[in-house]
């Protein structure tokens, strides 16, 4: 499951592309950084004159905010995308199933003032302590532990209300399917995964940016061929 990222990245990576192509001005942008590095380059020829020096860094600041202006729009697309996409692949990616034999926390948020809530949990998932309620913010949690490869759906009444939520040990596919900015009924204390030693998302953007930076060289050789 972990080599889907790569598709899932270069995907992205490609509407990165398309979205700066269309809602950028590249030549623009191109001249903006040229400029950019020229007032660079004054910062060493100029290096015996401060008031020139200073001129220089009040440029680049220039063309830092001007160039900030041109990718506003794309920039503001990819970010609205991310922010749908995020929650989704993190289950998927930053998250592994409940490891057999070892104890996990399960979270009922906002419970209801009455009656301790009740949790049910599906074959092969043990529940080891009572519901325990947070005075605070009236959370309850409970401990559970799967005690091989098990899938199912955890239940909780609360009163006249039922709650579900699909709990995973040992192997499988995690619920990735939330909604931004949004606190789940249900929390499932999943413990954390890294691709080779590193978070999924480093892999995520070092391959959309490859995607991104290796879409245009395809598009001008596509152009090299047009009769």
């Amino acid at each position: 499951m972990i080599w889907t990222l790569i598709p899932v990245s270069l995907i992205y990576g490609l509407v990165a592309a398309l979205a700066f192509r269309r809602f950028s001005d590249e030549p623009a942008i191109r001249r903006t950084i040229n400029r950019m590095m020229a007032h660079v380059m004054e910062f060493r020829l100029f290096l015996d004159s401060p008031r020139l020096v200073l001129r220089a860094q009040r440029d680049l600041f220039r063309e830092n905010l001007r160039l900030l202006r041109l990718i506003a729009w794309p920039s503001l697309v990819l970010a609205a995308i991310f922010i749908v996409i995020f929650p989704q692949l993190d289950a998927m990616y930053g998250h592994s199933p409940l490891t057999a034999g070892e104890p996990s926390v399960v979270t009922l948020y906002r419970a209801g003032a009455g009656a301790p809530p009740a949790l049910e949990a599906p074959p092969g998932i043990r529940i080891e302590s009572p519901g325990v309620r947070s005075l605070r913010d009236g959370q309850v949690s409970w401990r559970v532990r799967p005690l091989g490869r098990a899938s199912g759906q955890l239940r909780i009444r609360d009163g006249a209300r039922e709650i579900t939520k699909p709990i995973v040990a040992g192997g499988g596919l995690i619920d990735g399917m939330k909604v931004p900015f949004s606190q789940p009924a249900i929390e499932i204390r999943y413990p954390r995964r890294s691709i080779l030693g590193l978070n999924w998302m480093v892999w995520f953007f070092l391959i959309t940016s490859l995607a991104a930076v290796g879409y245009k060289p395809v598009r001008n050789m596509h152009k090299g061929y047009e009769p």
